[in-house]
């Protein structure tokens, strides 16, 4: 058997055997129950990976960062899952391999019993475990990932690629590849269901008890058959494939094979988690965003390892030079404002080309079965160096999310390398070589023509160029699809057409960093951490600098000395905060001095309201925005300018109100400020039932205000707030002028009738009914603003 013979499709059904079938079995567990098992290790797989995520995003501020940071660790627990089952299938005496994966299933599920009785729930452990300001984000979180869900992960991660190895040597007439689709069909499923069901139906609480009941279910099904196979391999001489044939030997991949398929995995997961981090933080931030690259990653490993029709080089190969052209446009580099919907469609065909060009190449060159397990355990390799690379490495390596240009260059380097490491006959294809670089071509007239002083001049001369190379693009893919399959015992000529293209891909590398260069020069300040990407910008028209986080501004303040003092933005001094702090009655406060809370730091423009003997104190859990305002040589001057004095507190607002309410420091505000949705990716815990318990503890009186600052482009947060008003029993009004939304919540109605404030104010009108959220059940999609 030549190694070129293995490349069948994993779909591939052999008729005319149906009594081989059924003997097999009567040999063994049945299909049908392989199946469900598979289906339902992978469906709770990624159900407790949402699920853990949601228990833990609130607690570090709801950044994107936090779920690649699941993410990765769920990729390093994969990878100890398939690194479990290679060993146990190839190293472990078969007859043994069932009994010692029952111990294991069977000591998972005693503890989640223990973290059941513990906590009073499986997966969610209680508040003691909750991160302090000191914590390193990452560490916590893989701390809270190891307590909680880490051993049933590693048990599921392990039943794919176990299972299938044990099928395919009591099946040795079907393809156990097909399973391993019908494991990433699980997971899909797994992965939609969640947000648009399960989250709707239940809170996390019974999530977590749910899951865990589904997951005693598949431990049983799972032991069946485990311990059906052990009995089996008991009454045999041995497993199947301990007898090694010589075309199996022959088939053996090669050290080459084992890093094209290492270069293929990291690739894949590289590029998913760099597209979660450029879409959801730089270019269109919308709530739970991260579902669909996820969603387009598993589809593709679904439909290319579903069947080899999926797949095919000449339509991906094309399109990967598209992708290449559009991902490193400025644009994606985070400078230039794009639609949300284009962002979006642009990001979305770049992942999928990607993740179809790499898993592809991962289903064109698997191994026999016999390698299986080894085939997934270097996949699940790659996972996690991806997964490494994007989380702890990229941010000190990068300013910006540049892993994605990055993961796309090397994308194309690995189809180079998967040409030459394929069928012989296959190496040159020099036609798609060629329509790639005339599309490469096509987009570097784009972006000369776009860099001139006057590109409206050559309009006409661009689009004519862009024609004729379409059309040139076109001819080469129907030559190919003419072109009859060359010899391969013919000598090959030099391969000119993939060297062009790798010198193709290093000017477009050229081009992202000149970009780069160009786009940053007149950026004073720029840094990315886990909370992500901080710049600051100029803004010529009004005179003054600007900090963004992603693409949402965050505070502005004017340059010029007598202005500088001056509120901006959301905070001027006709927005419902303004008004507020200008007609607060001081007579009212302790001694005539307003006590102000602030969540949400910005630049510190709300410490320009302060006079002499007030107090603010602001709570901001990213260490860079302190240092913007606070830090020994800041760029904004609002704090530092202030007659009042100024406090900040490094942290999670919420988990630093509740330490200081239990070590008996009310802080007593008059004005409790909450400005943490602006942008987008907001922390839910900051809008429960609980949260406000804290704020009304830290309130002076009846007479303190709490203001929530509801700015937001695709949220609508007012029936939460509603919610909340009910609730404590508190009257609300909502101030929407200056460019800002503004929600004012009082147990004391009169506070919302303030001079200059009244005339500005109104009630808040809502189209459905109001909405209580908990931190056991909320429900972004609840409020999310659907287009008109």
């Amino acid at each position: 058997m030549s190694e070129s013979a293995t490349l069948i499709e994993p779909g591939a059904e052999l008729s005319g055997k149906r009594t081989e079938l059924a003997a097999e079995s009567r040999s063994g567990p049945p299909l049908f129950l392989y199946a469900a098992t598979i289906f339902l290790s992978a469906f709770l797989l990624f159900q407790v990976q949402l699920l853990i995520g949601k228990y833990i995003l609130p607690q570090f501020g709801g950044a994107p960062a936090v779920w690649n940071t699941c993410m990765f660790c769920f990729q390093v627990l994969l990878l100890l899952g398939y690194a479990y089952a290679h060993y146990l299938s190839s190293k472990t005496p078969a007859r043994a391999q069932g009994r010692i994966h029952a111990t294991f299933l069977t000591i998972s599920v005693v503890i989640i019993f223990i973290a059941w009785v513990l906590w009073g729930s499986p997966l969610t452990p209680g508040t003691s475990w909750r991160p302090r300001p000191e914590d390193n984000p990452v560490l916590k979180i893989l701390e809270l990932l190891a307590v909680t869900a880490a051993l049933p992960y590693f048990i599921l991660s392990s039943t794919s690629p176990l299972l299938q190895k044990w099928f395919s040597r009591t099946h040795t007439s079907t393809s156990s590849y097909r399973l391993y689709a019908l494991s990433n069909a699980g997971s899909l499923l797994g992965l939609l269901s969640y947000p648009f069901f399960v989250e709707w139906a239940f809170n996390l609480k019974h999530q977590a008890w749910i899951w865990s009941g589904v997951y005693i279910l598949f431990a049983a099904f799972c032991s069946v058959i485990a311990l059906q196979s052990a009995k089996k391999f008991d009454n045999s001489t041995g497993p199947r494939d301990e007898k090694v044939t010589s075309e199996e030997e022959s088939a053996a991949p090669s050290p080459a094979r084992r890093l094209l398929w290492l270069g293929l995995s990291t690739c894949s997961t590289t590029f998913l988690l760099a597209t979660t981090n450029l879409l959801c933080q730089d270019l269109a931030v919308v709530p739970l965003l991260w579902v669909v690259p996820l969603a387009v990653y598993l589809l593709s490993f679904i439909l290319t390892f579903e069947s080899s029709r999926w797949y095919r080089r000449g339509v991906f190969w094309p399109l990967y030079f598209v992708a290449l052209g559009l991902g490193t446009r400025p644009s994606f580099l985070g400078f230039s404002p794009v639609p949300m919907f284009l962002a979006m469609a642009a990001c979305g065909l770049c992942l999928f080309t990607v993740c179809m060009v790499c898993h592809g190449e991962l289903a064109r060159s698997k191994p026999v079965p016999r390698h299986l397990t080894g085939f997934y355990l270097t996949i699940a390799s790659g996972g996690a160096l991806g997964g490494a690379f994007v989380v702890l490495l990229a941010p000190h390596l990068f300013q910006g999310f540049f892993e994605f240009q990055t993961g796309l260059i090397a994308c194309g380097l690995l189809m180079v390398a998967a040409v030459f490491l394929g069928e012989r006959s296959a190496a040159p294809q020099p036609n798609l070589w060629e329509a790639g670089l005339l599309i490469s071509l096509q987009f570097f007239l784009w972006s000369l023509v776009g860099s001139l002083p006057d590109p409206a001049a050559l309009r006409t001369q661009h689009l004519a160029a862009q024609a004729l190379l379409g059309i040139l693009v076109l001819y080469r893919l129907i030559r190919k699809a003419r072109t009859p399959a060359q010899d391969p015992l013919r000598p090959q000529p030099f391969p000119w057409r993939p060297v062009a293209a790798l010198l193709a891909m290093g000017a477009f590398a050229i081009l992202t960093y000149s970009n780069f260069r160009v786009t940053t020069g007149g950026i004073p300040f720029r840094e990315r951490n886990f909370f992500g990407v901080k710049y600051l910008r100029g803004h010529a028209t009004s005179k003054s600098v600007e900090f963004y986080s992603g693409s949402t501004v965050h505070g502005s303040q004017f340059t010029a000395l007598s202005e500088r003092s001056t509120p901006t933005l959301y905070f001027r001094t006709g927005s419902g905060i303004g008004l507020l702090l200008n007609n607060y009655p001081r007579s009212g406060a302790s001694g005539g001095h307003l006590r102000v809370g602030v969540i949400g730091m910005g630049v510190g423009t709300l410490a320009a309201y302060g006079r002499e003997g007030d107090v603010f104190r602001f709570y901001e859990i990213d260490p860079v925005v302190i240092d913007l305002s606070s830090g020994p040589n800041p760029y904004f001057h609002f704090v530092q300018d202030s007659a009042a004095r100024v406090e900040t507190v490094q942290g999670d607002a919420r988990l630093s109100l509740e330490r200081e309410a239990a070590q008996g420091q009310l802080q007593k505000f008059d004005v409790l400020v909450v400005d943490a949705f602006s942008g987008d990716s907001i922390p839910v815990h900051l809008l429960t039932a609980e949260s406000l318990d804290v704020y009304l503890q830290h309130l002076r009186n009846r007479d303190a205000v709490l203001a929530f600052h509801v700015s937001n482009r695709y949220l609508d947060l007012k029936p939460v707030l509603l919610g909340l008003c009910e609730r404590g029993h508190l009257s609300a009004s909502q101030v929407f002028t200056a460019g800002s939304n503004w929600i004012l919540l009082s147990a004391n109605p009169a506070m919302l009738q303030l001079p200059n404030l009244v005339q500005r104010a109104n009630p808040i009108a809502l189209s459905g009914r109001a909405t209580l959220w908990t931190d056991n059940y909320s429900n972004v999609f609840q409020v999310v603003i659907t287009p008109h």
